[in-house]
């Protein structure tokens, strides 16, 4: 439940906003109360706007995704109802501290207002139209974006690779390498965008991926809005791009050290696309495994003319989506995309290749 203090605070914006978009000042009629529940509205503000008198009847929710908002809409819209207020001026309107897209998307379709901390505004209503897209705050972001990062990112890329097969929160929690708790909180977070359906119940609660895509487009948007990842540039000496490449694997496997290549390398390998290719991008451990390599190869550091690019892993758990391709350790697809995604260049053509080629599901 939201905090009273945070609660009449949107209130309060909510009104100041509305006040700005139609020229008139709203009067709130009812505070915000201690006690919230279906029976009641939290609050209710009331306005005119040329001529006519409309009454915005508000029930306040801490964050809204897609399952959330369709069952907020239901019940305010039956708590309307009960009261007989289902038509004339009566608007119902969700207020969250952050409403995701997919949210705002259901909520405008359902003709029902919203309102969140970063002044997004959506008002419907007959005579009455108030539209107001607002970007999210650092905060906001965090909230709706939290998934695509550090551990959580492990487990939805776990989830990933199980396509369409169902499976359970230790299933993920083995293959992604996180404990049971991470992998039912990342789960529980896309339950609520609607990206996976559930059967069962308890110990034996299933899911299954039921909507890639649109997993893959909100993991590609938080790729854009990240800084890209400290890349380190190396000249070794090596005739061909295959013989160093050869080069790496081979020094890994002596020394022990786990490696994928990356980025671009990865790309050509899963679905080949560009007609020329003159450096290997390649993922190592940060701690101790990327020196003992270099060092074994010769690999010196240089600003220009470099045919090595080296992207420091921070925990093992990195590698564990690897795939042997033609006797070689590469990204699979879906971090090989990530990672075309924040590199410069002709990447992102390739990125977008790969996702026709390999990730896109008919």
């Amino acid at each position: 439940m939201m905090e009273l203090r945070t609660l009449q605070t949107l209130v309060e914006e909510l009104a100041k906003a509305l006040g700005e978009a139609t020229g008139e000042q709203p009067h709130i009629l009812q505070e915000p109360q201690q006690a919230q529940g279906i029976s009641h509205q939290d609050a209710m503000i009331e306005f005119t706007h040329e001529g006519k008198l409309y009454k915005l009847v508000i029930e306040v929710k801490r964050s809204l995704y897609p399952r959330d908002a369709r069952e907020a809409i239901w019940q305010i819209k039956t708590h309307l109802a009960d009261l007989g207020r289902e038509n004339g001026p009566f608007i119902p309107v969700l207020l969250a501290d952050s409403i995701s897209p997919g949210a705002r998307e259901l909520l405008r379709e359902e003709r029902v207002g919203h309102f969140d901390a970063s002044g997004s505004l959506f008002i419907a209503a007959q005579g009455l139209y108030i539209r107001i897209d607002q970007p999210t705050s650092r905060k906001q972001q965090r909230s709706i974006t939290n998934v695509f990062s550090g551990r959580r990112a492990q487990a939805l890329h776990a989830i990933w690779t199980f396509g369409s097969e169902w499976f359970g929160v230790h299933q993920i929690a083995d293959r992604a390498g996180v404990s049971p708790a991470t992998a039912s909180e990342t789960l529980i977070s896309i339950e609520r965008r609607e990206w996976v359906e559930v059967r069962g119940s308890g110990p034996s609660k299933e899911r299954r991926l039921v909507n890639p895509r649109a997993l893959l487009d909100a993991w590609a948007n938080h790729q854009a809005t990240m800084k890209p990842s400290a890349i380190q540039h190396f000249y070794v000496r090596s005739t061909t791009l295959p013989d160093l490449q050869k080069l790496i694997d081979e020094t890994c496997d002596g020394e022990g050290v786990p490696y994928e290549f990356s980025g671009i390398t990865a790309g050509q390998i899963h679905a080949p696309f560009l007609s020329t290719v003159s450096q290997v991008f390649c993922r190592l451990p940060a701690v101790h495994g990327a020196k003992v390599v270099l060092n074994a190869i010769d690999a010196r550091p240089v600003r220009e003319g470099w045919n090595l690019a080296v992207q420091e892993a921070t925990f093992d758990g990195e590698f564990k989506f690897r795939q042997r391709q033609n006797d070689l350790w590469v990204a699979d697809p879906l971090q090989t995309y990530l990672d075309l995604l924040q590199s410069g260049g002709r990447a992102k053509e390739l990125a977008q290749h790969l996702r026709a080629e390999k990730l896109e599901t008919p």
